[in-house]
């Protein structure tokens, strides 16, 4: 990470406006004499905690940072941490009664209607009045420079902003804005065994998945050696390969319009190529898309390949145990439908997900100020996205170089972690990333792929929503009514396609079928809504 872009507009807004506390300890020893510590009280959920409880959080080196940075602000945090299974009912319960609430709530597991419902009633409070009011200038350029998605995504449509979200920024090699991707990963190591090249089409990825069983690639005289994605999405990569979008609904950047793989001439062409898989045992229907499965199947040295991001370190590892030369080996796309270029999984480089609500219980929104300004400050963001420096990470001429990966006893142990590991169940992500330094703790096979995806020139985006306005109250109300049963048979759909339980001479009714759903209403839908995306963006 340069400490540029960020640096310079965090440093802009403390020089504008001193002092501020959050943007590093000299500002917060220029605060006004007397300032009383502000206490906040926040209600979150677990997130990826790696000790055995929360109140475990505190004997962590980075937490400990995190304290001195809220102290700095003059900000004492209470917070009030809910078990991840019983944290839905228990934050509809809360809001809804407009009793016991906390300052600032993570409000993750309610939807755009339900938490604008809540905003008409005033029982959650204007995010974007708080920052320009009493923002000192870190919360005020995050979400009109350094983020510039926040505002297009997070804006209703009365013109305020009722949550704020994790944040991402991603940049490489001159590009600001650098999507990451996903591919599927095959073991080379067992290619190299039997002497297979890396396959550069579909042809020869299936031959060569079909050579590790025919062969046994894991030497346990069976053939078992099996493919892991989920048939039941279209988040798989190998789908991308077909010309397919992600999702029930997807979007095509290129050409700047809302789409479904339902609709595509190729989906015939996808799930005549699963059904065959499955016939020929490559992918196993008892364990394609259980998860639970698929770590018992890796531990196992069964799975051959896998979609996963490309510069994942963490299949080898779960599989080295069983046999220590294992290594995957990402796939740039490959060639499916003659006369057609494969398309790429990318992930948004731009993100706005997960949300934070303020409540009307709150009574101090300078200090809730100050706290948006610290999470938005370039020191959050460092410590949420690579930890500290010295013990996750080293600065070699002005860029952050990861120290070696530990294994994760050894983490828990020495109370090693990123940031937002640990809190990323009660405060937001921050991260300005640069993709170069987020690959260099990879092998050099993984790493090349992974900044090669960066510049690929074909993309169906993961998570539509990361372009899609905020839903007015009627399409609110429609999606409501139609989504949930269309993705429902979307997959069911996908699934009997994938076992041959409905012939796909059969597929053009079964489309039909989900139009009377609301597909084609949908889709219309999110395009109104990725157009008023298109205009809202600076």
């Amino acid at each position: 990470m340069k400490k540029t872009k960020l640096a310079a507009l965090v440093l802009a807004g403390c020089i504008a406006a001193m002092p501020l506390a959050g943007c590093g300890r000299e500002a917060a020893e220029q605060a006004p004499e007397g300032q009383r510590m502000s206490h906040l009280k926040i209600l979150g959920t677990e997130g990826w905690v790696p000790c055995n409880n929360w109140n475990e959080v505190g004997e962590y080196s980075a937490f400990q940072k995190l304290q001195g940075l809220l102290a700095q602000a003059d900000l004492e945090i209470e917070w009030e941490v809910i078990p991840t299974e019983k944290y839905p009912m228990m934050l509809q319960t809360r809001l809804a009664s407009d009793k016991n609430l906390p300052d600032i709530a993570k409000a993750h597991t309610m939807d755009d209607a339900a938490l604008l419902e809540l905003a008409k009633q005033g029982v959650i409070l204007p995010i974007n009045k708080i920052v320009e009011e009493y923002s000192a200038g870190p919360a005020r350029e995050a979400f009109d420079k350094v983020f510039p998605t926040v505002r297009p995504l997070t804006t209703a449509e009365d013109g305020n902003i009722y949550w704020f979200c994790n944040m991402q920024n991603k940049f490489y090699n001159g590009n600001p804005n650098a999507n990451g991707s996903f591919s599927i990963q095959y073991r080379r190591d067992w290619a190299d065994q039997l002497g297979i090249p890396e396959p550069e089409t579909l042809e020869e990825f299936t031959e060569m998945l079909r050579a590790f069983r025919e062969k046994d690639a894991n030497g346990n005289q069976e053939k078992d050696e099996i493919l892991f994605i989920d048939p039941g999405s279209f988040r798989t990569a190998i789908a991308q390969w077909f010309d397919l979008p992600t999702g029930t609904i997807g979007l095509d950047p290129q050409n700047q319009r809302i789409t479904s793989p339902w609709k595509s001439p190729y989906v015939k062409d996808y799930f005549a190529y699963l059904n065959g898989l499955v016939n020929e045992g490559i992918l196993d229907p008892d364990v394609a898309g259980n998860y639970d499965l698929l770590e018992q199947k890796r531990a196992q040295n069964k799975i051959s390949a896998i979609w996963d991001y490309p510069d994942a370190m963490w299949n080898d590892a779960a599989v080295q145990p069983a046999a220590p030369e294992a290594r995957y080996v990402p796939l740039m796309p490959l060639p499916a439908v003659p006369g057609v270029q494969p398309a790429a999984m990318s992930e948004p480089g731009d993100m706005v997900w997960e949300r934070y609500v303020v409540t009307r219980a709150c009574t101090d929104l300078k200090a809730v100020a100050r706290l948006l300004d610290l999470i938005c400050s370039e020191e959050y963001s460092i410590l949420t996205t690579y930890g500290q420096e010295g013990i996750n990470f080293v600065y070699e001429k002005g860029e952050i170089k990861p120290l070696p990966n530990l294994t994760f006893d050894v983490l828990k142990k020495q109370r090693i972690a990123e940031g937002a590991i640990l809190w990323n169940g009660v405060l937001p992500r921050v991260q300005y990333v640069n993709m170069g330094t987020g690959s260099d703790t990879c092998d050099a096979e993984k790493r090349s792929v992974a900044l090669a995806l960066v510049g690929y020139e074909k993309t169906y985006p993961d998570q539509i929503n990361n372009f899609l306005a905020l839903p007015t109250s009627e399409e609110s109300a429609r999606i409501n009514e139609l989504q949930e049963n269309l993705d429902i048979a979307s997959q069911e759909l996908a699934w009997k396609l994938t076992l041959g339980q409905i012939p796909l001479s059969e597929l053009e009714k079964e489309v039909e079928k989900l139009d009377q759903l609301g597909l084609t209403e949908l889709m219309g839908i999110a395009q109104a809504r990725y157009d008023r995306y298109l205009e809202k963006m600076p």
